[in-house]
């Protein structure tokens, strides 16, 4: 492990490192509690060991300052201490300490709470890992295995924050199966399963690094194109319907092509910056609406002429 030691006093702090060292470990020293506290900012380090006594930032300040700041990993933290009264250890210990080593400290006694601190910290970063990953389940479409409507919800929030700050343009991309219910009716929902994913990866496939595409519901599709004015992002429709159709996948119902096909709806955020959140994807709807209403398989810009959906 990387092991901070916040100790005023250098014999002491060497003392400590010399027998952390034996241990294996890598050790980062620290003369008081601030200067722990900033080396903590800027390395990865999961155990502290700090001297109760002293100066600019006392070792229960850091503890405290630890348990209330620094929430983004857990640190262990063993307090240092002359001190062996009762009182002194449980104050330490609600300040948010998991353990303590009395002064002078006996080698094997810290050796066993190095090795409890090895483990909790382990486990705390596995925990942390095992909730990243259902974190990011939580974001993915169980059938596609492309980002779903939750993802899609944060992502653009962000997207629209980052365009409204800085004045840069991006554009959303609505997408529709065509006539997906025939293909459901004709040949059946595990078929329709088959179709939807297959239209997922295409889709996927097809954009640009910068870009991604989510499952809506259903067989509705979202992308969205950062730093993509509506000229360009008319560029990028016109590839991802150009793709799903050129991938053949028979689809009888669908007439006259035969085969799957998809109409796209284009709204951007640009000049009228003034749309909301809920707006520039109605905008979108609006032109994908258009673009059904026009035939299917085709790509409709939004634009202030375009008919409201009723």
């Amino acid at each position: 492990m990387r092991i901070l030691i916040a100790e005023d006093e250098p014999i002491s702090r060497k003392l400590l490192a010399a027998a952390l060292k034996k241990m294996g470990h890598d050790v980062v020293g620290a003369e008081n509690g601030r200067a722990a506290w900033e080396t903590l900012q800027r390395e990865d380090i999961r155990l502290v060991i700090a001297d109760w006594e002293m100066p600019e930032m006392t070792g229960l300040e850091l503890v405290r300052k630890l348990r209330e700041e620094a929430a983004d990993r857990y640190i262990y933290a063993i307090l240092l201490t002359s001190r062996g009264l009762k009182q002194d250890i449980v104050l330490g210990l609600e300040a948010g300490a998991d353990d303590y080593v009395t002064k002078p400290f006996d080698r094997d006694e810290l050796m066993v709470r190095i090795k409890a601190g090895e483990r909790v910290t382990r486990l705390e970063a596995e925990l942390a890992e095992r909730n990243e990953q259902l974190r990011r389940m939580a974001l993915v479409d169980g059938l596609t295995g492309i980002a779903n409507r939750r993802s899609f919800d944060e992502d653009f929030s962000r997207q629209r924050e980052h365009a409204k700050r800085f004045s840069r343009a991006f554009s959303v991309v609505m997408i529709d199966i065509d006539h997906f219910k025939l293909y459901n009716d004709s040949l059946g929902h595990e078929a329709g399963d088959g179709a939807l994913r297959a239209v997922a990866q295409l889709l996927a496939g097809a954009l640009r690094v910068s870009d991604k595409v989510y499952r809506y519901g259903g067989e509705e599709f979202v992308c969205i194109l950062p730093e993509t004015d509506a000229q360009g992002a008319v560029v990028v429709a016109e590839r991802l319907r150009g793709a799903i159709e050129g991938a053949k996948i028979p689809h009888a119902g669908n007439k006259p092509s035969g085969v799957v096909t998809i109409s796209v709806g284009v709204a951007s955020h640009g000049a009228d910056a003034a749309a909301g959140d809920e707006e520039l994807l109605s905008r979108a709807d609006q032109a994908l609406y258009v673009a059904k209403s026009g035939g299917r398989n085709r790509v409709a810009a939004w634009s202030a002429e375009s008919p409201v959906r009723s």
